[in-house]
């Protein structure tokens, strides 16, 4: 079955592009779960915790935890929504932004050294393929 092939190798780049980011993390002394919820925050824009909880699939009390360990090395900060001041957001701060974006630079630049050999026309048919099962994925949601 072609699929579990296609699932392995799948697995197998995403972690080695991931460990990749990692060695970035342990620079800076960050954990995969605070990384992981940068990066949401970064992608999806500010939150309130419970829908960190929701969408990463961690207890509220951990989020709490991380949140609070991130906002004292003052990657995250607090602030009030607009239309309800009882709500508290966890959005990045600028000194946060740069982390995504230097573990993303850093697994930009390892996907770089794999796609080394590949001409212009292969690179570009991964892409679109990639594109496609990426847009498949989301008529699965």
């Amino acid at each position: 079955m072609i699929e579990r092939e296609i699932e392995k190798v799948l697995r197998d780049v995403y972690f080695k592009i991931t460990k990749e980011g990692r060695t970035a993390l342990n620079e800076i002394g960050l954990t995969p779960p605070q990384f992981r919820l940068m990066t949401h925050i970064y992608f999806n824009g500010p939150m309130n915790q419970t829908t960190l909880s929701k969408d990463l699939y961690l207890a509220k009390s951990t989020i709490s935890g991380i949140v609070e360990r991130l906002r004292k090395r003052r990657f995250v900060k607090m602030a009030k929504r607009e239309k309800d001041l009882r709500n508290e957001i966890v959005m990045l701060t600028p000194a946060g932004e740069e982390v995504i974006k230097r573990v993303i630079d850093k697994r930009v630049d390892y996907i770089h050294k794999l796609l080394y050999d590949f001409d212009e026309e292969d690179k570009e048919k991964l892409l679109e393929l990639l594109i496609q099962m990426d847009e498949a994925s989301k008529k699965l949601e």
